[in-house]
Protein backbone atom coordinates (compact mmCIF):
# COMPACT_ATOMS: atom_id res chain seq x y z
CA UNK A 1 0.00 0.00 0.00
CA UNK A 2 2.90 2.07 0.38
CA UNK A 3 2.44 4.04 -3.00
CA UNK A 4 1.67 7.69 -5.18
CA UNK A 5 3.85 10.35 -2.81
CA UNK A 6 6.42 12.78 -3.53
CA UNK A 7 8.07 15.87 -3.46
CA UNK A 8 8.34 19.76 -5.76
CA UNK A 9 7.58 24.36 -5.90
CA UNK A 10 6.73 27.61 -8.20
CA UNK A 11 8.86 29.28 -10.25
CA UNK A 12 9.72 29.97 -13.89
CA UNK A 13 7.35 26.91 -14.66
CA UNK A 14 7.45 25.93 -18.59
CA UNK A 15 3.81 27.19 -18.73
CA UNK A 16 2.10 29.72 -17.50
CA UNK A 17 -0.94 28.13 -16.63
CA UNK A 18 0.99 25.06 -14.95
CA UNK A 19 2.52 27.43 -12.56
CA UNK A 20 -0.62 29.02 -11.45
CA UNK A 21 -2.74 25.89 -10.31
CA UNK A 22 0.89 24.26 -8.88
CA UNK A 23 1.08 27.94 -6.57
CA UNK A 24 -2.90 27.70 -6.02
CA UNK A 25 -2.48 24.10 -4.58
CA UNK A 26 0.82 25.21 -2.42
CA UNK A 27 -0.88 28.18 -0.99
CA UNK A 28 -4.06 25.87 -0.36
CA UNK A 29 -1.72 23.30 1.73
CA UNK A 30 -0.05 26.25 3.85
CA UNK A 31 -3.33 28.29 4.71
CA UNK A 32 -3.79 26.40 8.40
CA UNK A 33 -7.46 26.96 8.56
CA UNK A 34 -9.56 23.85 8.01
CA UNK A 35 -6.63 20.66 8.56
CA UNK A 36 -8.34 18.01 11.26
CA UNK A 37 -6.43 16.24 13.08
CA UNK A 38 -7.13 12.56 12.83
CA UNK A 39 -4.49 10.85 14.61
CA UNK A 40 -2.00 10.94 16.86
CA UNK A 41 0.34 8.30 16.54
CA UNK A 42 3.09 6.09 19.47
CA UNK A 43 6.23 7.96 17.74
CA UNK A 44 4.49 11.47 18.09
CA UNK A 45 3.58 12.10 14.55
CA UNK A 46 0.45 14.18 14.05
CA UNK A 47 -1.53 13.30 11.41
CA UNK A 48 -3.95 15.87 9.93
CA UNK A 49 -6.89 16.03 6.20
CA UNK A 50 -7.95 18.59 5.05
CA UNK A 51 -10.58 19.09 1.69
CA UNK A 52 -9.24 21.01 -0.96
CA UNK A 53 -12.29 22.26 -2.34
CA UNK A 54 -10.74 23.20 -5.88
CA UNK A 55 -10.03 19.61 -6.36
CA UNK A 56 -12.55 17.88 -4.56
CA UNK A 57 -9.66 16.08 -3.31
CA UNK A 58 -8.79 15.32 0.56
CA UNK A 59 -5.05 16.58 1.42
CA UNK A 60 -2.97 15.03 4.08
CA UNK A 61 -0.45 16.37 6.68
CA UNK A 62 1.64 14.81 9.17
CA UNK A 63 3.85 16.87 11.82
CA UNK A 64 6.54 15.69 14.25
CA UNK A 65 8.18 17.92 17.25
CA UNK A 66 11.99 17.06 16.75
CA UNK A 67 15.63 18.37 17.69
CA UNK A 68 16.63 16.96 14.25
CA UNK A 69 17.89 20.45 12.51
CA UNK A 70 15.75 20.97 9.27
CA UNK A 71 18.82 21.14 7.55
CA UNK A 72 19.45 17.30 7.61
CA UNK A 73 16.03 16.75 6.51
CA UNK A 74 16.70 19.00 3.52
CA UNK A 75 19.53 17.32 2.85
CA UNK A 76 17.51 13.88 2.79
CA UNK A 77 14.74 15.09 0.59
CA UNK A 78 16.44 16.73 -1.72
CA UNK A 79 19.03 13.83 -2.14
CA UNK A 80 17.11 11.95 -5.21
CA UNK A 81 19.81 9.72 -5.71
CA UNK A 82 19.91 8.17 -2.81
CA UNK A 83 16.18 7.52 -2.26
CA UNK A 84 16.70 3.41 -2.56
CA UNK A 85 19.04 3.71 0.44
CA UNK A 86 16.83 4.96 2.67
CA UNK A 87 12.93 4.64 1.62
CA UNK A 88 11.18 1.67 3.07
CA UNK A 89 9.29 1.15 -0.46
CA UNK A 90 12.20 1.56 -2.81
CA UNK A 91 11.45 -1.76 -4.23
CA UNK A 92 8.77 -0.81 -5.64
CA UNK A 93 9.81 2.48 -6.65
CA UNK A 94 12.45 3.67 -9.09
CA UNK A 95 13.88 7.66 -9.46
CA UNK A 96 15.71 9.76 -12.00
CA UNK A 97 16.85 13.06 -12.20
CA UNK A 98 15.75 14.36 -15.04
CA UNK A 99 17.64 17.83 -15.10
CA UNK A 100 19.51 19.83 -12.65
CA UNK A 101 19.53 23.49 -12.55
CA UNK A 102 20.49 26.24 -10.07
CA UNK A 103 17.16 26.89 -9.15
CA UNK A 104 15.46 24.04 -8.91
CA UNK A 105 15.28 19.70 -9.98
CA UNK A 106 12.99 18.10 -12.32
CA UNK A 107 12.62 14.72 -11.63
CA UNK A 108 10.77 11.03 -12.75
CA UNK A 109 9.48 8.76 -10.29
CA UNK A 110 7.74 5.14 -11.42
CA UNK A 111 5.80 3.49 -9.16
CA UNK A 112 4.96 -0.36 -9.40
CA UNK A 113 1.43 -1.28 -7.89
CA UNK A 114 0.89 -4.34 -6.68
CA UNK A 115 -2.91 -4.53 -5.91
CA UNK A 116 -5.03 -6.38 -8.76
CA UNK A 117 -6.44 -4.48 -11.03
CA UNK A 118 -4.68 -1.18 -10.52
CA UNK A 119 -2.23 0.24 -13.00
CA UNK A 120 1.46 1.68 -12.14
CA UNK A 121 1.82 5.42 -11.62
CA UNK A 122 4.89 7.55 -13.19
CA UNK A 123 5.00 11.33 -13.23
CA UNK A 124 7.57 14.07 -13.42
CA UNK A 125 8.73 16.47 -10.73
CA UNK A 126 9.92 19.64 -10.63
CA UNK A 127 11.15 20.51 -7.12
CA UNK A 128 12.67 23.87 -4.75
CA UNK A 129 14.51 24.29 -1.82
CA UNK A 130 15.19 27.09 0.10
CA UNK A 131 18.09 28.46 2.54
CA UNK A 132 16.27 29.46 5.72
CA UNK A 133 18.62 31.42 8.69
CA UNK A 134 18.25 28.62 12.00
CA UNK A 135 16.02 30.79 13.57
CA UNK A 136 13.47 31.30 11.06
CA UNK A 137 10.03 29.21 10.18
CA UNK A 138 8.92 28.56 7.55
CA UNK A 139 9.08 26.09 3.94
CA UNK A 140 12.13 24.93 2.93
CA UNK A 141 11.42 22.11 0.12
CA UNK A 142 8.49 22.56 -2.05
CA UNK A 143 7.35 20.44 -5.56
CA UNK A 144 5.10 20.20 -8.06
CA UNK A 145 4.07 17.96 -10.72
CA UNK A 146 4.88 18.83 -14.14
CA UNK A 147 2.57 18.07 -17.16
CA UNK A 148 3.08 15.11 -19.41
CA UNK A 149 2.46 16.64 -22.78
CA UNK A 150 5.06 19.52 -21.66
CA UNK A 151 9.05 19.46 -21.60
CA UNK A 152 9.39 15.63 -20.83
CA UNK A 153 6.82 14.37 -23.62
CA UNK A 154 9.53 12.94 -25.39
CA UNK A 155 10.90 10.93 -22.39
CA UNK A 156 7.78 9.62 -21.60
CA UNK A 157 6.92 8.05 -24.58
CA UNK A 158 10.08 5.67 -23.99
CA UNK A 159 9.61 4.97 -20.39
CA UNK A 160 6.75 3.21 -18.44
CA UNK A 161 4.16 4.19 -21.48
CA UNK A 162 2.00 2.32 -20.09
CA UNK A 163 1.60 3.33 -16.69
CA UNK A 164 -0.57 6.19 -15.81
CA UNK A 165 1.08 9.64 -16.02
CA UNK A 166 -0.30 11.45 -12.49
CA UNK A 167 -0.43 15.47 -13.61
CA UNK A 168 -2.01 17.31 -10.42
CA UNK A 169 -0.32 17.40 -7.08
CA UNK A 170 1.66 19.33 -5.05
CA UNK A 171 3.91 19.28 -1.44
CA UNK A 172 6.25 20.62 1.27
CA UNK A 173 8.00 20.20 4.22
CA UNK A 174 7.87 23.06 6.30
CA UNK A 175 10.05 24.16 9.89
CA UNK A 176 8.12 25.69 12.76
CA UNK A 177 10.66 26.76 15.17
CA UNK A 178 9.68 26.06 18.81
CA UNK A 179 13.05 27.18 20.88
CA UNK A 180 16.54 26.82 20.38
CA UNK A 181 16.39 23.18 19.92
CA UNK A 182 13.08 22.26 18.95
CA UNK A 183 11.63 22.35 15.96
CA UNK A 184 7.90 21.16 14.62
CA UNK A 185 8.78 19.65 11.18
CA UNK A 186 5.64 19.02 9.14
CA UNK A 187 4.81 17.26 5.54
CA UNK A 188 1.59 18.43 3.21
CA UNK A 189 0.79 16.48 0.15
CA UNK A 190 -2.21 17.08 -2.27
CA UNK A 191 -1.91 14.25 -5.38
CA UNK A 192 -5.10 12.97 -7.78
CA UNK A 193 -3.36 9.57 -8.29
CA UNK A 194 -6.15 9.25 -11.42
CA UNK A 195 -7.47 6.50 -12.76
CA UNK A 196 -10.34 5.42 -11.28
CA UNK A 197 -9.57 4.87 -7.65
CA UNK A 198 -11.95 4.96 -5.34
CA UNK A 199 -11.79 8.58 -2.87
CA UNK A 200 -11.89 6.18 0.21
CA UNK A 201 -9.22 4.26 -1.19
CA UNK A 202 -7.23 7.24 -2.64
CA UNK A 203 -7.20 8.72 1.11
CA UNK A 204 -6.00 5.46 2.50
CA UNK A 205 -3.41 4.86 0.26
CA UNK A 206 -2.17 8.50 0.67
CA UNK A 207 -2.58 8.26 4.41
CA UNK A 208 -0.56 5.61 4.47
CA UNK A 209 2.09 6.37 2.43
CA UNK A 210 2.91 9.84 3.64
CA UNK A 211 3.28 8.19 7.61
CA UNK A 212 5.69 5.79 6.07
CA UNK A 213 7.61 8.21 3.72
CA UNK A 214 7.77 10.73 6.82
CA UNK A 215 9.34 8.47 9.24
CA UNK A 216 12.01 7.20 6.28
CA UNK A 217 12.68 10.64 5.60
CA UNK A 218 13.48 11.43 9.67
CA UNK A 219 15.17 8.14 10.31
CA UNK A 220 17.56 9.00 7.50
CA UNK A 221 18.40 12.48 8.75
CA UNK A 222 18.04 11.52 12.32
CA UNK A 223 21.08 9.37 10.69
CA UNK A 224 22.83 11.95 9.07
CA UNK A 225 22.86 15.04 12.45
CA UNK A 226 24.27 12.18 14.15
CA UNK A 227 27.58 11.08 11.50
Amino acid sequence: MKIFLFFIFFISCVCFGEGVQSQNLLDSLHVEDEWVINNILDDGIHFYTKRIKSLDQIAVKVSQVTSISPRYIKSVVTDLDKYGEFLSNSNTMSSKILFLAEEYVDGYQYIRVSLPFFSDRRYCFRMFDYDMPPDSSGAFVEWFLLDEKLKYKNFLKKNNPEAIYISIGSGSWSANIIDTSRYDISYRLIMDPGGSIPDFLTQKINSISIINLFRDVMLEAKKRAEF
